[in-house]
């Protein structure tokens, strides 16, 4: 047997577990020990956020919400843990498997169900009815990102990229944004539509451990808000991906058939219709920019790939909110040039 590195050693220590396999479960390391698989995550968020959403964890998994993971302390009864130079969460993934036959869909609609009116005290992770103000301030930042670029004497291929698309993506933003007011609506928002969603859903979201085990749920992704945001961030996803098919797979699983209400629409089109993926990887870019040698590189095939998609993705969410939303949508949004289309 090999000698054992820092990780299993730190597991040993800390935890009292032994590593007998390691795995890599997506951007996260995990292991298995006897018969228990566990996963690792690194700490980001403060203790008060993550006892929120291990409660909400714990209340979804007592309605039947299947494969969730459970918080594993350390022998101290900490909760957060020095593994391999980093303070770490582990957490043991579900022993059985899942014989709920729910789809991706049919899970998150539970969850949602479920997890309505479990309002977080803790203010970061109560995200519902503050979209506007959110997106306001992230778009500010890139303005201010603008004006800084726009001054440089040396400016890289990303730099001039940027310059050269931010009004188009400052116009969609403000499209975005007079939408949620007017046809979204969010000021007038009911609380009682407030639920656990996720940080940003996707199809694939939920963690794959085995072909027994495909939706395993990971608390630290949970956040409070209109279950739009997770119907939305998956349609942004599927129609970046140009994949309509996936994205009427997960509508019918998720409506079970029926079809969404127009106010829900009415919010799902506002996420849909704000450049997300743009504002991250600007975002990304410049706070975090000479930290990494590749960086620029590989920033720049990203930024092409969001150019290389932004045609296709505007019609196909064009295309489904005139038809969830025709008499909010015919005529007044689409006819917008400065929003739709595409400088070329």
């Amino acid at each position: 047997m090999g000698v054992p590195g820092m990780l299993e050693k730190n597991v040993y220590d800390q935890y009292g577990l032994y590593c007998d396999e390691k795995y890599q479960f997506g951007q996260y390391e995990g292991f298995r020990s006897g018969s228990q698989y566990y996963v690792l995550m690194p700490s980001l968020r403060r203790h008060d956020h993550l006892w929120v959403q291990l409660e909400w964890a714990k209340r979804l998994k007592a309605r039947g919400v299947p494969q969730i993971t459970d918080l594993v302390p350390d022998m101290g009864g900490n909760a957060v843990t020095r593994v391999d130079g980093v303070q770490q969460l582990l957490f043991q993934l579900p022993e059985e498997e899942d014989r709920s036959g729910l789809s991706e869909g049919e899970t998150l609609a539970m969850m949602h169900e479920f997890g309505k009116g479990w309002v977080p005290e803790v203010n970061d992770l109560h995200l519902y009815g503050r979209w506007l103000s959110f997106w306001e301030r992230r778009i500010e930042q890139l303005e201010a990102f603008h004006r800084t670029i726009d001054q440089r004497l040396q400016k890289t291929a990303f730099d001039q990229q940027f310059l050269y698309t931010f009004p188009y993506y400052l116009g969609r933003a403000e499209t975005a944004m007079q939408w949620l007011v007017e046809e979204g609506m969010e000021q007038t928002l009911s609380p009682s539509m407030g639920t656990i969603n996720h940080t940003r859903f996707k199809p694939g979201a939920w963690m794959v451990a085995d072909e027994n085990r495909t939706q395993v749920k990971l608390p630290l992704s949970f956040v409070y808000d209109h279950p739009a945001r997770d119907v939305g961030e998956c349609l942004r996803y599927c129609y970046e991906q140009d994949d309509l098919s996936l994205a009427s797979d997960f509508l019918e699983a998720y409506t079970r058939g029926q079809p969404l209400q127009p106010p829900m629409w009415a919010l799902v089109g506002a996420r849909l219709l704000f450049p997300l993926t743009y504002v991250e990887l600007m975002e990304e870019h410049y706070l975090n920019e000479g930290t990494k040698e590749v960086r620029a590189d590989v920033d720049e095939e990203k930024f092409e790939q969001v150019l290389e998609h932004e045609e296709s993705y505007m019609k196909h969410t064009a295309q489904c909110l005139l038809d969830a939303l025709p008499e909010a949508s015919k005529g007044q949004w689409f006819t917008r040039d400065r929003a739709f289309a595409f400088i070329q």
